[in-house]
């Protein structure tokens, strides 16, 4: 692997270990830790000041990105549905190596809210919703965590 490529990794991993916001979730179990921290499909869409300045009034695309830093290679699996009729607009299951991204931001589309779905070797990881406006990175550490990386409004 590259410096720049393994900086940019480890760099990501710090900032991920500094925001605290692990939630696994596998078929294999808890592990002790509080509901409190895992993301569902329930979840507000995030707070805090908005850019851009559009006058249009809808919100903008949202943003999407998951980058693995479990060693090996595994397979994910992706799946995109609008939030309001859970029509699939996009599956996909694809082999992620170590330090490699998927961005998912080209499918969605401007002022709609999306269900995403994130499994691990076939456990489902992540269920959540992703809301119009919102950009979210996630990281999958390992077979079974996932963590949130980067939650904010564009």
């Amino acid at each position: 692997m590259e410096r720049r490529q393994f900086l940019a990794v480890a760099g990501s991993v710090a900032f991920a270990g500094c925001a605290g916001l692990a939630f696994p979730r596998s078929s294999s179990g808890g592990d002790g830790r509080d509901g409190d921290s895992a993301l569902t499909a329930d979840d507000p869409a995030a707070t805090g000041p908005t850019g851009g300045g559009g006058t249009s009034g809808t919100p903008p695309a949202a943003e999407l990105e998951i980058f693995s830093t479990a060693s090996g290679t595994i397979d994910a699996r992706f799946q995109l549905k609008e939030y309001d009729s859970l029509r699939t607009v996009h599956e996909r299951t694809r082999e992620l190596e170590y330090g490699e991204r998927a961005y998912l931001s080209g499918r969605l589309t401007e002022g709609t809210n999306y269900l995403f779905d994130l499994s691990v070797d076939d456990s489902l990881l992540v269920e959540r919703p992703v809301y119009a406006g919102e950009r979210v990175v996630l990281e999958i550490a390992d077979r079974h965590t996932v963590r949130l990386v980067e939650r904010r409004l564009l």
